[in-house]
This record gives C-alpha cells, sequence and structure tokens, in this order.
C-alpha cells in the first residue's frame, strides 16, 4: 500500500471536485429544444407554477400558440416569449 502527501491529496480532492463541478452543471443545464417551443405541461414542470399561473400570464400578455387546424387543442408557448414575459434580457439565456 502507498500513501499520499498531503500536498497530493488535497489537489486529487480539487481535481475530483472539479470534474464532479463541471459535470453537474452540463447536467443542470437546461435542455436545449429543436422547435423552440414548450407544452403548458413542459412549462409548468420547468417553472414550478400551476395552470392558474399560467392563465394569469396570458391574461398579462404570455402568447399562446396553436396549429392552424380546425378543432385543435394543442397549445405551445415559444422559449423566447417566456424569457421576455419573465424579463430576461432579449429573451436568450
Amino acid at each position: 500500500m502507498f500513501s499520499l502527501s498531503k500536498e497530493s491529496e488535497n489537489s486529487l480532492k480539487r481535481g475530483v471536485l472539479k470534474l464532479i463541478d463541471g459535470f453537474l452543471k452540463d447536467y443542470l443545464k437546461p435542455k436545449t429544444r429543436l422547435t423552440g417551443l414548450m407544452t403548458p405541461k413542459q412549462l409548468k414542470e420547468e417553472l414550478d407554477v400551476d395552470y392558474k399561473t399560467l392563465q394569469r400570464w396570458e391574461r398579462a400578455g404570455l402568447q399562446r400558440y396553436s396549429p392552424p387546424i380546425e378543432d385543435t387543442r394543442k397549445v405551445f408557448y415559444k422559449v423566447s416569449d417566456i424569457l421576455v414575459f419573465l424579463g430576461v434580457e432579449n429573451g436568450k439565456v
């Protein structure tokens, strides 16, 4: 068995912590969306809000999008619209 010097041990610990920190930052980063659209369910889960909050946001100006097909109930929100509505500079992360 071998032993590390205190300096080597601390250096190794810092290296491992740096790797874990980098992994967590990448892992926790929001996933990119190909279309730039979110469903109400995705929005509620990501922002931890309920349906009534989304209704209030729509009354306050958040734009909702639906496909131009009759009897379609699917609703979407543009990620850039959400960011602008929430006060993020230029609607970009």
